[in-house]
């Protein structure tokens, strides 16, 4: 057992987020380098820095922009309703409509937004903030507005500003688990990275991982619902005496990968946790994996429909506990393995393992 503590360097979280938000065309394009951080907020802080230099040095993100105007020469259409209103006709002046092309547009105003917020935040380093505040320059009349749900509405993606679909990521992460302060005027953060966040980055930095690095014509990568094996004579068994329910509700998994040639489905549940393991019951010092982490995904085994070999694997970040081989628990029927993936590891080695992985459970005779 290690109980030393991992930092996650800046260029793993990077990478990971790149894999997560399915970014990797900007993977060897943005140097984030190699510094360790114990604080995942100064982390993100950072990563979010790299990628506003990024985008002064290769140009914002501009839009059409609707603007209306008091002008003494026409621009764009005449508002007649509005010139009148305010009588601007009498001093030969006219209320004009038109469109700018401006880069104060939702992108960068939730930029902006960001960056004030994290200037403001206390868990961010004064080095961080410096960083940060070098570029607010940068978005001089440029407008702040959150990353509410009724802003990410009007964001759309393509090909020209993927940069911007990490930032506004790392922009929405921040401001869904940011509690403002408003008596003291500043903001800190939820613990996320040991929350629903990290969690949710992890679970799809594997999936998109393995969909990018297996042959697509031998594998199948996919997060597919599981349903339940509900019984076919229910109503006549049950209804008699109860009110019948065939859906306990949706079950969908994290990743599972199918492997068209052999015939085998594995099926991973992703678990971002503190530790790996929990003390045993009774007890201050033996400790085991957490059994509801185990009965969920050999529920998922039990009840797929794939017709071949079944294997479920629970993966973790390696934080106290090193399981980089792996434990096996050869539950008939549904064996699992329990892996933890090193983060702090060099990028090359985390991809060698995560590979290797995947060849050893398919080297396994039946």
């Amino acid at each position: 057992m290690n109980k030393k503590k991992n930092p996650i360097p800046i260029k793993n979280l990077f990478y990971m987020l790149c894999y997560a938000w399915n970014v990797l065309t900007i993977m060897d394009d943005v140097k984030v380098g190699n510094d360790e951080y114990d604080n995942a907020y100064d982390l993100l802080a950072r990563v979010f820095a790299y990628g506003i230099g990024r985008l002064i040095r290769s140009g914002f993100h501009r839009s059409y922009i609707e603007q209306t105007e008091e002008l003494s020469t026409l621009r764009g259409k005449i508002s007649v309703q509005h010139s009148i209103e305010s009588m601007t006709m009498l001093k030969k002046r006219l209320v004009c409509i038109c469109d700018e092309y401006s880069t104060n547009d939702i992108f960068n105003q939730i930029l902006k937004y960001t960056i004030d917020s994290l200037m403001r935040n206390t868990n961010v380093s004064t080095i961080t903030k410096k960083e940060l505040k070098k570029q607010t320059v940068f978005f001089a009349g440029i407008e702040s507005k959150p990353p509410t749900k009724e802003n990410r509405q009007k964001i759309i993606f393509n090909r020209n500003n993927v940069i911007y679909k990490l930032l506004i990521n790392i922009a929405i992460m921040i401001y869904d688990e940011t509690v403002v302060n408003e008596e003291a005027g500043y903001n800190t953060f939820k613990d996320f990275l040991r929350e629903k966040q990290m969690h949710k980055v992890f679970e799809l930095f594997i999936l998109n991982f393995y969909d990018v690095h297996l042959n697509r014509s031998i594998y199948k990568v996919h997060a597919p619902k599981i349903n339940w094996q509900i019984e076919e004579d229910a109503d006549d068994i049950w209804g008699g005496e109860f009110d019948v329910d065939i859906d306990p509700g949706d079950r969908r998994t994290d990743i599972v990968i199918e492997n068209k040639k052999t015939n085998l489905q594995m099926i991973f549940d992703a678990k971002y946790y503190k530790n790996t393991f929990v003390n045993a019951y009774m007890s201050k010092v033996e400790e085991n994996i957490r059994t509801g982490h185990l009965n969920q995904l050999r529920g998922y085994i039990l009840d797929s429909d794939f017709a071949g070999k079944k294997v479920g694997a629970l993966l973790y970040p390696m934080v106290n506990n090193d399981l980089n081989k792996g434990k096996v628990f050869p539950i008939q029927g549904s064996p699992i393995i329990v892996k933890t993936i090193n983060l702090n590891d060099d990028w090359r080695n985390i991809e060698k393992d995560m590979m290797d992985f995947l060849r050893r459970i398919e080297t396994v005779k039946s």
